[in-house]
């Protein structure tokens, strides 16, 4: 007994760390796998024989999102591209609407991209419109702008202010936009005109380049006598054309609606009419792009919404909007919105009402 007394009194006291080896693993394995992970390993071939080394950010109209070390962040023009090879997955999606996951492996001659998870898939690098990381960050998936414009007249002191902008987010299965518009006039001795909406939708992608989702929008016009429209309601569409310097998407649905106008009563008074109603949704954008420097941006949206409880009223939304670059990221925009409705409640209001503006904005992975 005293000899295993004496034999446990020899062991060496147990190490303080010793029993945080296992919980150290995980932090050291990940430490080390950050660096690695932080390499810029992609390898992008230009059609002059140029090679660069980086890390693919994504492709989208015609633009491939490229970061380096030396030359810091570049948009090269997907048609200068020979062959990219990456080890990271993307998922890789066609003028056709079709898509496919896997590591961007070495082709066998240039113009070619292959696309390889479990077996190799060669494709068309001029059939490729999308490219994304699929364990991308969150505001790597994201695509902004934002414009804003500005006038004041010295003879009557008149101003306007008008902003617009948007945020929209894809995934590889979901995805949702936020945009908003504002104007507002001012004039000494004249009460100030405002103009706002305010619009968001979210949608599931289906296959073949179909979609369905849901929409809300808050609206209001002093023009129209609109205090304010809430619009609530479902719809499905289909990208009909992508390719990498144009776009072309239709929708249809349905949405609820609620009104509010404020006018005139036939004694000359304030009177307020509140309506609720069901109507269509019809609904196209077109966007057309020119990638060469500086870049020139098009895009056009319409909506119509046909009465359905309100049969034979028809009201309207359209925007235009033109934009040339100055320099990187940033625009001189030429703006159109228009607004139509063939029978407001009530007799209130004008039918029509139409802002034209001239904007410098700030664009974001677009």
């Amino acid at each position: 007994m005293k000899a295993v007394a004496r034999c446990a009194s020899r062991r060496r006291p147990p190490h303080p760390w010793r029993g945080r080896q296992v919980l150290l693993l995980p932090i050291v394995l990940a430490a080390v796998a950050l660096p690695l992970r932080a390499q810029k390993t992609d390898v992008v071939v230009l059609r002059n024989g140029d090679r660069i080394t980086g890390e693919i950010k994504g492709l989208s109209r015609g633009k491939l999102d490229y970061s380096t070390d030396d030359a810091g962040r570049l948009s090269i023009k997907w048609e200068k591209i020979a062959r990219v090879t990456s080890q990271f997955f993307f998922e890789v999606e066609l003028s056709s609407g079709r898509k496919f996951f896997g590591r961007l492996a070495e082709p066998a001659e240039d113009g070619r991209v292959v696309v390889q998870l479990t077996r190799p898939d060669t494709i068309p690098l001029h059939e490729v419109v999308s490219l994304v990381r699929i364990d991308a960050r969150f505001v790597t998936r994201l695509k902004a702008y934002l414009d804003v414009g500005f006038t004041l007249a010295k003879a009557n002191l008149a101003t306007t202010f008008t902003t617009s902008g948007e945020v929209a987010y894809r995934g590889q299965r979901i995805g949702g936009k936020v945009a908003f518009n504002s104007y507002a006039q001012g004039q000494r001795d004249v009460p100030t005109t405002t103009r706002n909406s305010f619009n968001l939708s979210a949608q599931r992608y289906l296959p073949r380049r179909w979609a369905a989702g849901g929409v809300l929008g808050l609206e209001q016009n002093d023009e129209l006598s609109l205090d304010l429209r809430v619009t609530i309601g479902a719809a499905a569409g289909r990208t009909q054309v992508q390719t990498n310097s144009a776009e072309l998407s239709f929708l249809g649905g349905a949405v609820l609606v609620q009104e509010s106008f404020s006018h005139r009563d036939s004694a000359g008074g304030p009177a307020d009419t509140v309506k609720t109603s069901v109507e269509g949704l019809i609904g196209a954008n077109w966007s057309a792009f020119r990638l060469d420097s500086p870049k020139l941006d098009f895009s056009t949206e319409l909506r119509i919404y046909p009465g359905i409880t309100t049969l034979g009223r028809v009201r309207g939304d359209l925007d235009v909007r033109v934009r040339y670059e100055l320099l990187k990221d940033f625009f001189v925009g030429l703006n159109l919105s228009d607004q139509f409705d063939s029978r407001p409640p009530g007799g209130s209001g004008a039918r029509n009402d139409f802002i034209t503006s001239v904007s410098i904005g700030w664009s974001y992975r677009r």
